[in-house]
């Protein structure tokens, strides 16, 4: 009997993907948030996943990448992840990339451009200078819509958000 042949690495990321566009939706259909999730990955398994809080704990620095960085220290028991990888809805923000390196996380898969969020009323545009200093410092930034197009198979949260709170994008 032959085993079972690993998911391609495109699979793997789109499974992840697709983890943290539900939580994103989770955040708008839940609580009330802001449309964006995330999933934290150890090897082949979900260590945790989260979505922003910053409306329900009135916390501005609750995004969905810290929530699930500090959920996945805790249940790790470490602050150094850097054998983890984080998928998020959308390309994080500065605080959250830098949040992501001082972790160690190396890599980064996401879904949505951050010029989609700016879009819809959300975030700012991040410069491509910064995403360039992170990449020099050994974060691996995967733009998860080069993988399977998730933005334009709508699976991105973000009309739902502008329903929501009549946001026009």
């Amino acid at each position: 009997m032959e085993a079972p042949q690993a998911a391609s690495q495109e699979e793997r990321d789109y499974k992840f993907i697709l983890k943290a566009v539900d939580e994103a939706y989770r955040a708008v259909e839940c609580d009330g948030g802001y449309p964006f999730g995330a999933v934290i990955v150890h090897g082949d398994e979900e260590v945790v996943s989260s979505h922003n809080l910053v409306r329900k704990d009135t916390d501005p620095s609750a995004h969905a990448e810290v929530a699930a960085i500090r959920q996945a220290c805790k249940k790790l028991g470490k602050i150094n992840l850097s054998d983890c990888e984080i998928y998020t809805s959308c390309e994080p923000c500065p605080m959250c990339l830098g949040l992501i390196r001082l972790s160690k996380i190396k890599k980064v898969v996401y879904g949505a451009k951050s010029e989609v969020a700016a879009a819809a009323g959300l975030n700012g545009i991040l410069p491509d200078v910064f995403i360039e200093y992170y990449q020099k410092s050994g974060i691996e930034m995967v733009d998860g819509c080069q993988l399977l197009l998730v933005e334009a198979k709508g699976m991105v949260p973000f009309p739902s958000f502008c329903c929501l709170w009549d946001v026009q994008i």
